[in-house]
C-alpha cells in the first residue's frame, strides 16, 4: 500500500508528497520533533497520549526508511536510541504549520458557533448581548 518509490502514471504532487507523512501519527512525531530536535523512544511516547509502544515504532520505523527522521543508536546498557529530523524531514515541517493553522481556524469557528447557540438561548434582547473579541486565527499560526 505504501510504496514510495514506485509512481503512478500522472500521479499529483500533493499526493505523492502525503505518502511520506501518512498515518494517524507522523504528523504529531514531526511536531514533537521539531520543538526538542532530539527525542528518544519513551519521551515520543509519553507526549504522545494515546499510542501504543508497538505503533510508535511501527511509525517511526517507517519515517526512518523514507528518509524523514534519524535514528542515532548508542552501544550503552541500557540501550540508548535517539530520534531527530532529516533536512528532508524538517521540509515537512511548512505541511506541518499549515495543519496548525487549519486546525486553530476550524477549532476556533466551532467555539464560535457553539457560544452562538448558548447565545440564543439565553433570556434578554439582542441589543443586551455582548460579543466577545476572538484572536484572529492568523495570530496564532506559526
Amino acid at each position: 500500500m505504501r510504496k514510495i518509490g514506485s509512481e503512478t502514471v500522472r500521479e499529483c504532487p500533493c499526493e505523492y508528497a502525503l505518502r511520506y507523512i501518512d498515518g494517524a501519527w507522523k504528523i504529531l512525531i514531526v511536531a514533537h520533533l521539531v520543538r526538542a530536535k532530539i527525542r528518544r523512544h519513551a519521551e515520543i511516547k509519553r507526549l504522545l497520549r494515546g499510542i501504543t509502544a508497538k505503533m510508535l515504532t511501527q511509525q517511526l520505523c517507517e519515517m526512518e526508511h523514507d528518509g524523514l527522521i534519524e535514528r542515532t543508536v548508542y552501544a550503552q546498557v541500557p540501550p540508548k536510541v535517539e530520534y531527530r529530523l532529516t533536512a528532508l524531514g524538517e521540509n515537512t515541517t511548512s505541511c506541518s504549520r499549515g495543519d496548525v493553522c487549519l486546525g486553530a481556524q476550524t477549532r476556533e469557528g466551532a467555539s464560535r458557533t457553539q457560544f452562538a447557540k448558548t447565545n440564543a438561548n439565553a433570556v434578554g434582547s439582542k441589543s443586551q448581548r455582548r460579543s466577545v473579541p476572538v484572536q484572529s486565527p492568523a495570530a496564532t499560526c506559526p
